[in-house]
């Protein structure tokens, strides 16, 4: 088992809007999952007085000699917004960029760039409802936005050419995420606040039991699965939801220092290029510097891509590097809507988007002493501090009702 940290003084954050308990009950919950919303939960558990084990590997520093599960929240950018095209979505993200600040610094790390987004799609034809209902949960959600038309867009984000059809949402409120950078500052408030940290991936679970890979056993009142796509195809556990997950792959577009200064305004993007239909859109984010020092412009989104249907599939897939066809598909996107950006190199990379029945995340104890929290839509890195906030609740047999959701995130099992 993981060695549990001196207490600094500094208790971390705690999130007053949460109810509290009366006094802290000191169940101990075994959180499965280091990623974003595993990660999340485990802080808000950590500081509801709870103890807290959050289980999972560490990222990989070799992919192909790596035997454990891997995570797509292993990059540098994420897109993060209050727009959206469900209102449930954009109340997420707003009240987790309402903490951002707080969490960057308590512990000392600058995770948020607020660079602005722009959703943008036809105004009229097929795939207007895309467009329509960003702009009515811009509305309803109250957001301070602005509506650009037509040739407005392309003046105002000289980087993109839009078709004159086109209509856009500007957020100012929005931009781009570092999700290690996040997750890293979520751990080091769950620790400060208690929690332990094991390093490694579970093998087996019986009931609250579980077995690491390295053969550790450990015993918890409660348990919370957070393991992303691989609640779907991994085998050890007792429940199964029903999700799909997908193999999807990223292009990185290498730009020079001197040409990510002049792109210094440019905002994050999700745009359905012409022609699309409704769930084809792409995401944009501006230049960021990634670790080997050089400057990206990431793409993403595909028509179609393959099932991730068991472990094994999802162990090849990450250290495949992704799918060059659909590298080769994003590139002419990019070119096409990036036309004046001089690229010096293209990279691809893999990554998984698990995408639930419902739409939303799955939050819901399904069953005596485990409940999940899983199902990202391909939306969830921006929301994560509300989702895990959500996730405590439910492990903590807290009633969500009275937080103000169209949903209860009920979870569909297979």
């Amino acid at each position: 088992m993981g060695r549990r940290p001196i207490k600094p003084q500094f208790q971390g954050l705690r999130d007053t809007s949460m109810p509290q308990p009366h006094a802290p009950s000191q169940h101990h919950f075994l959180v499965i999952g280091r990623g974003l919303m595993g990660t999340s939960c485990a802080c808000h558990l950590a500081q509801m007085g709870h103890r807290v084990t959050l289980i999972g590997p560490d990222e990989p520093q070799d992919r192909q000699a790596f035997q454990g599960p891997f995570a797509s929240h292993h990059d540098a950018g994420r897109i993060t917004r209050g727009l959206a095209e469900n209102a449930d979505w954009s109340k997420l993200a707003l009240r987790s960029i309402e903490r951002y600040g707080d969490f960057e610094r308590s512990v000392g790390l600058s995770f948020y760039h607020q660079t602005g987004v722009m959703m943008c799609g036809p105004h009229t034809g097929p795939a207007a409802p895309f467009s329509q209902s960003f702009l009515s949960v811009a509305e309803r959600m109250q957001l301070n936005h602005d509506v650009l038309h037509g040739t407005e867009i392309s003046q105002r984000f000289p980087w993109f050419e839009i078709p004159n059809d086109n209509v856009a949402a500007w957020e100012k409120l929005g931009g781009w995420i570092n999700p290690r950078l996040l997750r890293r500052a979520m751990e080091q408030t769950a620790i400060q606040s208690g929690a332990d940290i094991v390093p490694s991936w579970v093998a087996r679970q019986t009931g609250t039991t579980v077995t690491l890979a390295t053969g550790d056993v450990i015993t918890g009142d409660h348990i919370v699965v957070a393991t992303g796509g691989y609640c779907a195809t991994a085998d050890w556990c007792d429940i199964r939801p029903a999700m799909q997950v997908y193999a999807r792959t990223v292009v990185l577009a290498q730009v020079s220092q001197a040409q990510t200064k002049t792109m210094a305004a440019m905002p994050s993007a999700i745009i359905l290029p012409t022609g699309a239909q409704l769930d084809q859109d792409v995401y944009i984010l501006p230049p960021i510097q990634y670790p080997d020092g050089q400057y990206y412009i990431k793409i993403g989104g595909e028509e179609s891509s393959p099932l991730l249907t068991n472990d094994t599939d999802m162990q090849h897939w990450f250290r495949s590097g992704g799918d060059p066809v659909a590298a080769d598909m994003l590139e002419h996107q990019l070119r096409q809507l990036m036309p004046r950006v001089p690229f010096q190199s293209i990279t691809r990379d893999a990554c998984a988007v698990s995408f639930t029945q419902t739409g939303l995340p799955y939050i819901e104890t399904v069953s005596d002493g485990l409940t999940l929290v899983t199902g990202g839509n391909g939306a969830a890195a921006k929301s994560c501090i509300e989702i895990g906030k959500l996730g405590a609740m439910t492990a903590a047999q807290q009633d969500i009702k009275s937080q103000g959701y169209d949903s209860d995130f009920h979870a569909v099992l297979a």
